[in-house]
């Protein structure tokens, strides 16, 4: 065991905390998480990552802000070996070679968990790179793990300080107004047919369950809402439709429902999903992920309009709740110690918007998901807010607009023929008030095919900000 001196005060902190640095030396291994709601763009996050990675050495024009290649310490980057994981491992290999493909196209989403390793060898930098020359030579490695789950899975943290009644009560009440009540018409039917009170039966509870179901599936594909509980349901992962899972809300009264109700066989359904789904994913998954990022579509649902928005203003504070760690938190009851160390909430598609725009987007999701409030909070995650596009597929100009000129994104949609404008308006950087809606940046989001890409890990993908993001979620790691 090589002991740190004391004259290397100023290395990173979590060298601090290490006990073995010969171990760091071998091969320290740090946990990105990777996390987004539906049409966030995690798949394509995750496969520019890595692509950028393998061809930083060839092309380190492509990623200058993450240090380790702007400071021309990288040596290598290479994708581990496959071995029998306990996740299945990320389609990388499939993706790229779809997004290069004629006609280019994107990856198809994934509903489940999934992992992919690489491993960096870099040059240490400064005092720490004196150190381990003396150790095992001028090299280091870090062995990056990269774990991609639903964010859908988040949405359900709430639910573990709810009884089945509060929960209930809480999700008819957003399903009877608005949008909503127009979706879920059938399943709101089918309760006032079926009070909690009646005999517990097995195709009643079932049949409840799937008409609620679809209604969620309706308000996320047709309608671009988010927040939608149990997360399961829409994403059910390696799961299946087993029994468990055949509950829906219904209108019950405070404390135990009678023993043979409806009500009972429901109650009693959500709290084994509670401990079989929510609490082993944040057991046996979340608490080992040492940095994450949350990948928000915020301008996707700005221009869906005021509903969608609003809907996914709410399943972002629910996901936030995942990276408190106060002493009265779900999270330090359940796991026992803090676990996520660095969060980024990333706006997504920050292509669509000309680069003046751009701090507009990270701003208003930072005010979206209340950052300033939660940075003020102790014993939380470090969090941070950026705008970002994992795939550059648009390129700026102008344009004349109501008589006026104007900075304008332009690209050629999948299966276009032709590059298109696309202005998306004046970007807010706090929530629009309700008299706002239906002002000229509300437009239907265009799906710009991806750029030139080369499947050889050489030239790298166009991006924005991708570079910036690894190195607030990692670069502490590679110095």
């Amino acid at each position: 065991m090589v002991k740190i001196p004391s004259a290397l005060v100023r290395v990173p902190d979590w060298l601090a905390d290490a006990v073995n640095l010969t171990e760091l030396v071998s091969g320290s291994t740090v946990s990105l998480a990777v996390t987004g709601l539906s049409r966030a763009g995690k798949t394509v996050f995750i496969t520019s990552l890595i692509h950028n990675l393998l061809s930083a050495l060839h092309n380190p024009n492509r990623m200058p802000l993450l240090r380790v290649v702007g400071e021309g310490r990288l040596i290598a980057a290479r994708l581990d070996g496959a071995k029998a994981g306990l996740l299945p491992r990320f389609a990388y290999l499939s993706n790229i070679e779809r997004m290069a493909g004629t006609p280019a196209d994107w990856p198809s989403r994934t509903d489940d968990i999934s992992e992919i390793g690489l491993d960096i060898r870099f040059v240490p930098s400064g005092a720490l790179s004196r150190l381990i020359g003396q150790i095992s030579g001028p090299a280091a490695t870090l062995k990056l793990k990269i774990v991609d789950y639903p964010g859908e899975w988040l949405l359900d943290l709430p639910l573990l300080g709810q009884s089945y009644a509060e929960w209930s009560r809480a999700t008819l009440a957003v399903w009877r107004r608005g949008l909503r009540a127009e979706v879920a018409h059938d399943f709101l039917a089918f309760l006032a047919d079926h009070p909690a009170s009646e005999a517990g039966s097995e195709s009643t509870a079932k049949q409840a369950h799937d008409l609620y179901k679809a209604a969620l599936f309706v308000a996320r594909d047709q309608h671009g809402l988010s927040y939608l509980q149990p997360g399961r349901f829409v994403c059910p992962g390696a799961l299946g439709d087993v029994p468990y899972l055949w509950f829906a809300p219904l209108d019950v009264a405070d404390g135990a429902a009678a023993p043979g109700t409806l009500g009972a066989l429901m109650q009693e359904r959500f709290e084994v999903y509670k401990k079989e789904v929510v609490e082993k994913f944040y057991a046996t998954y979340f608490r080992n992920f040492g940095r994450q990022i949350v990948l928000v579509d915020v301008l996707g649902a700005l221009l869906a309009g005021r509903e969608a928005f609003d809907d996914t203003r709410l399943a972002t504070e629910a996901i936030l709740e995942s990276f408190r760690y106060g002493q009265r938190s779900i999270l330090s009851t359940l796991l026992g110690t803090g676990g996520v160390e660095k969060v980024l909430f990333a706006a997504t598609k920050a292509d669509h918007v000309p680069d003046m725009q751009r701090d507009h987007l990270s701003a208003l999701l930072r005010n979206v998901a209340a950052v300033p409030a939660l940075e003020a909070r102790s014993h939380d995650a470090d969090i941070d807010v950026m705008a970002l596009a994992a795939v550059a597929s648009t390129a700026e100009d102008t344009d004349d607009i109501n008589g006026r000129r104007v900075q304008v994104v332009t690209g050629r949609r999948v299966g276009g023929t032709k590059r298109e404008i696309f202005f998306a308006g004046q970007v807010p950087i706090r929530t629009p008030r309700p008299d706002a809606w239906g002002a000229p940046f509300v437009n239907e989001m265009p799906v710009f095919e991806p750029p030139v890409i080369d499947p050889a890990p050489v030239d790298g993908i166009p991006h924005i900000n991708l570079d910036l993001a690894l190195e607030y979620l990692i670069g502490d790691r590679l110095r």
